[in-house]
């Protein structure tokens, strides 16, 4: 923020919660809206909105400056997100079109558009998780399993503005059983966000599906060190500590994501 006369200037961003799904698939995924603010007297704040691109969006509202400082967190680390060249704006509306498809079950139109969208650029990434998790929904588990491998090469998807992705990406490759690679994704992942208690919690998700309850105690206990409030974490112990207790006499039900 810069100091000029002690005004509000820079780049700055509120925090909010969307809640996705609903009953045992509900998740929150935490959104951060970015605006340029401005102090153009004693009493109020100018603020611009940013779009996904970094570009204004043309939204513009005052509010008292009190308001603005309990709701907004300087960023001074704002970097504006990569143009996207012209091949990857393509391939991402064949995308778009392809996930249409897919929400009314039209799987194989669905499946044509992701790989017309490969086609323009073989390494883009909503196109290649796109059409793996396809497969998985059509049955086709080993033509998944070769698209997700392919994925894990990709060193973009491990970029920050990807985390939402490659964060999806290793639950689904611990849910087609490829565990080695799911395991490799979240290392990585960690290197970019080592401060994410929801990757420690995913590697002990991991881990106790491969049925191996003391690293995955080890894990959560990682988890909840970042986050004592985590209360799936929390969870997850007492669904442990059931299973150590009931191990001789049957499986105990998963946790869900």
């Amino acid at each position: 923020m810069e100091a000029g006369m002690n005004r509000i200037h820079g780049i700055f961003f509120e925090e909010s919660n969307l809640t996705l799904g609903t009953g045992h698939t509900q998740k929150n995924q935490k959104l951060k809206n970015y605006c340029m603010a401005n102090q153009i007297d004693e009493a109020q704040v100018k603020l611009a909105f940013l779009g996904d691109d970094g570009e204004p969006t043309g939204i513009e509202i005052t509010m008292p400056v009190d308001e603005f400082l309990k709701r907004f967190t300087f960023e001074p680390n704002f970097k504006t997100p990569k143009a996207k060249s012209k091949e990857e704006k393509v391939a991402d509306k064949h995308s778009a079109m392809a996930e249409k498809h897919r929400e009314r079950k039209e799987y194989f139109s669905a499946e044509w558009e992701y790989n017309k969208a490969l086609k323009i650029e073989p390494e883009n990434i909503r196109a290649n998780f796109g059409v793996g998790t396809l497969y998985m929904e059509m049955g086709e588990t080993e033509k998944a399993k070769g698209v997700f491998k392919k994925l894990a090469q990709v060193e973009a998807i491990f970029e920050e503005e990807n985390k939402h992705i490659f964060n999806e990406f290793g639950i689904t490759l611990r849910k087609t059983k490829m565990y080695d690679e799911a395991l490799a994704n979240y290392m990585k992942a960690l290197e970019i966000s080592p401060q994410d208690e929801n990757l420690y919690f995913n590697i002990a998700r991991l881990y106790y599906d491969k049925e191996d309850g003391s690293k995955a105690q080890e894990w959560l206990d990682k988890a909840l060190n970042i986050n004592p409030d985590f209360r799936e974490a929390r969870q997850f112990k007492d669904v442990l500590a059931a299973a150590a207790k009931k191990a001789k006499t049957g499986p105990t039900k998963s946790p869900e994501e």
